[in-house]
């Protein structure tokens, strides 16, 4: 009889909430079922940036993306905000009695593509933008996090990958990250956050999607707004890589896993 195995990113965001998540975590890894857990830092970060007196810089690129512009300054401090929020997601676990394991990129086996320059639209004009220290994943060792599930412990990722060519550890977006580990266990893929789901409507929690599929993935696109539309590019990926099934759901209510599973997020398949 195969175990369940799970996937689940939070994000780093003020409004996001640990403690149901831990909570239903301990609950479900004593039931024997495995998790990993891949977390955002964007919160821990801002607070960084202005204790230290760095600029926090948003950029919005042609095709309307939106991400974290990362020098090289806040390349060191990110890195930082990153495991610092391993750090208390490990204890909050470890205060519900479960096991965590804090995976560097080295640990992990997560390697990235580093993006020095952007492309950033700046007013309807297109600025190019360089030094950036942030990237794209493009490769997770899934037999090493594997390894600490078989322990018994929750492998516990941070949204960093490894660089080669510059031998760092640079900015990955967290949901792509979870997206690539999900495809390498095999496992069902959970993104939380502190919307309730693919909303057609994003002031309407009621315009709520309730499912998916790459067959309408069009569809699902045209109502995707600001950091959404990532999560969405994160969920396709899995499912192109095998993923069968990938929750977006609220991760501030109670059981946030379960309340994703049983109907109350987006569920989208293939």
């Amino acid at each position: 009889m195969s175990v369940f195995t799970g996937v689940v990113k939070i994000g780093g965001a003020e409004g996001n909430r640990l403690e149901p998540l831990t909570r239903e975590l301990a609950s479900r890894t004593s039931a024997g079922e495995r998790w990993a857990l891949v977390h955002g830092a964007s919160g821990i970060m801002d607070r960084m940036c202005g204790e230290r007196g760095l600029e926090i810089r948003m950029i919005t690129s042609p095709s309307g993306y939106r991400s974290r512009f990362v020098g090289e300054a806040e390349r060191a401090v990110f890195e930082e905000a990153a495991m610092a929020y391993g750090a208390l997601i490990s204890d909050a676990l470890a205060e519900r009695g479960v096991r965590s394991e804090r995976m560097s990129p080295e640990d992990s086996g997560v390697t990235a593509v580093r993006k020095d320059v952007l492309r950033e639209n700046a007013g309807g004009r297109i600025r190019i933008v360089r030094g950036n220290y942030s990237g794209t994943v493009n490769g997770v060792d899934a037999s090493r996090i594997k390894s600490a599930m078989d322990k018994g412990v929750i492998p516990v990722l941070p949204p960093l990958g490894f660089d080669r060519e510059s031998s760092l550890p640079i900015n990955i977006d967290g949901d792509r990250l979870a997206a690539a580990a999900a495809a390498g266990l095999r496992a069902v893929l959970v993104i939380l956050s502190n919307v309730p789901g693919l909303m057609k409507d994003v002031n309407d929690p009621a315009s709520r999607i309730a499912e998916g599929s790459l067959g309408n993935w069009d569809a699902l696109e045209h109502y995707a707004r600001g950091n959404m539309k990532r999560k969405l590019v994160a969920a396709r990926e899995a499912l192109e890589k095998g993923v069968s099934r990938v929750y977006l759901a609220d991760g501030r209510v109670d059981d946030p896993i379960k309340n994703a599973m049983e109907g109350n997020g987006t569920c989208l398949v293939r």
